[in-house]
């Protein structure tokens, strides 16, 4: 029976080990030039920066995106990897990128100093209609396709349509970071690695995976994390079918709330921060600090 590997490029622990590594920059920048269609000098200069937009930047709740990224024309890039869907996912992305936007400039600045944000949203599910592995989306004129802006851009890559039609059609160098990022059980990550035409950028992926796999506290944190999110799944589940039935007995509005206060309590006792329990269930925190 084939093993299955023990977290995968995925799992954000692992996502952001890899490409949200100050010592080596290149699989981020050829993941960048691959999805974002543009040449790898783009990304020469590109900077990490502070992951939390804080509530005192946007005066709301704190958001903690994947990666984020500055170029040197000061271009920003938040990059999110999510595995699991929910109805609200699409809005999550725009609200992402609205306080993105919002925080690119400061109080008494004029519009026209605000900055393009792009996000970048790998995903294993089905996100859209097309067929297409990758998406971009922007402003545009319903009727003759003007752009109103280059401000807003959203890219989406669904993993899940890595197929012969989306071979046919993408990028070589796409193609390689989606089958890296897809990566599922020890065979698969064994051939990959012993293909011979592979991108640089991509077999550094994959040494550095490999290295993770070996590293006891980055495995575990990784295995605690896919734990958790595995938990919150299962416990979502109950905890709709208990507040369809609550809410049938006591009203809906109190029975929604009863189910999101439920979870709340299962992800504060798996050992989630407030913040990412007020991301999944949208209560404030708190709330939540009282469960």
């Amino acid at each position: 029976m084939t093993q299955k590997i023990f977290a995968t490029p995925t799992n954000d622990v692992v996502f952001k080990a890899i490409f949200a590594n100050e010592g080596d920059k290149e699989p981020l920048k050829s993941l960048l030039s691959s999805i974002m269609n543009l040449p790898l000098d783009v990304f020469e200069d590109l900077i990490l920066l502070n992951t939390e937009l804080s509530p005192e930047m946007l005066g709301d709740k704190l958001i903690r995106l994947d990666i984020r990224i500055k170029l040197k024309d000061n271009t920003e890039i938040d990059v999110e990897v999510q595995v699991y869907g929910h109805n609200g996912y699409k809005e999550r992305v725009l609200y992402y990128w609205s306080k993105l936007y919002s925080a690119s400039i400061v109080k008494g600045e004029f519009y026209n100093n605000l900055k393009k944000c792009v996000v970048i949203s790998i995903v294993y599910f089905e996100l859209s209609k097309s067929p297409r592995m990758h998406t971009k989306y922007q402003v545009l004129e319903i009727n003759n396709h003007d752009k109103f802006t280059d401000h807003l851009e959203i890219h989406v890559l669904e993993l899940s349509k890595l197929d012969a039609y989306n071979r046919g059609i993408e990028s070589e160098l796409l193609i390689n970071w989606a089958e890296f990022l897809s990566l599922g059980n020890e065979d698969e990550l064994m051939t990959l690695k012993d293909r011979t035409d592979l991108p640089e950028a991509v077999l550094k992926a994959i040494e550095e995976y490999e290295r993770i796999k070996d590293n006891p506290d980055l495995q575990w944190e990784a295995l605690n994390r896919q734990i958790a999110i595995m938990d919150y799944i299962q416990r979502w589940d109950d905890a709709k079918e208990e507040g369809k039935a609550e809410g049938k007995a006591e009203g809906k509005a109190e029975g929604k709330l009863e189910t999101l206060e439920k979870i709340a309590k299962n992800l504060k006792a798996l050992g989630s921060s407030p913040e990412f329990i007020a991301q999944v269930t949208g209560l404030d925190i708190e709330t939540i600090n009282k469960l």
